[in-house]
């Protein structure tokens, strides 16, 4: 017993849904498929940026002491990467001082890179990301202690 065209889509989408997959391409004589679980949305991304609340920083594993530090977070799913080529210095380490738009990371997404700017001239105080990781939409990123700027 084969399978009819429609059925096997269905089947191939069905488990693509269950699985940890992005994006899936399947071409036969019969159909051209094209899955992707990623965010293709064109539009200019900012980095979005949280302050923890201070009710919620004794229950971090890394509390955050005062409400001077900034979480930067993922503006768009991606792989994020720390340095601009695997043989250089990253683009920062923890305790370096950041100026406001200073480049934290990039991200690459479908193949494009976005810079990651410092939305705030501050001390670098963690780094919760690895370079090469696959991250999500607002997963943190950095925690940025602020600093004025001089």
């Amino acid at each position: 017993m084969s399978m009819t065209d429609s059925e096997m889509m269905a089947a191939l989408i069905d488990r693509f849904d269950a699985s940890t997959a992005q994006v899936l391409d399947v071409k036969t004589a019969a159909f051209d498929l094209h899955l992707n679980k990623q965010s293709t949305s064109t539009t200019e991304v900012q980095p979005g940026i949280t302050k923890m609340p201070t009710a919620q920083l004794a229950t971090t594993e890394s509390s955050v002491k005062s409400d001077t530090q900034q979480i930067v977070k993922a503006p768009l799913v991606g792989v994020a990467y720390l340095a601009a080529d695997p043989k250089q210095a990253p683009y920062v380490q923890v305790g370096d001082q950041v100026k406001a738009g200073d480049t934290l990371c990039v991200i690459e997404a479908m193949k494009m890179i976005n810079e990651v700017p410092s939305p705030v001239s501050g001390i670098v105080k963690k780094i919760t990301v690895t370079n090469g990781s696959m991250i999500e939409f607002d997963e943190p990123l950095m925690t940025i202690e602020m600093v004025a700027d001089e």
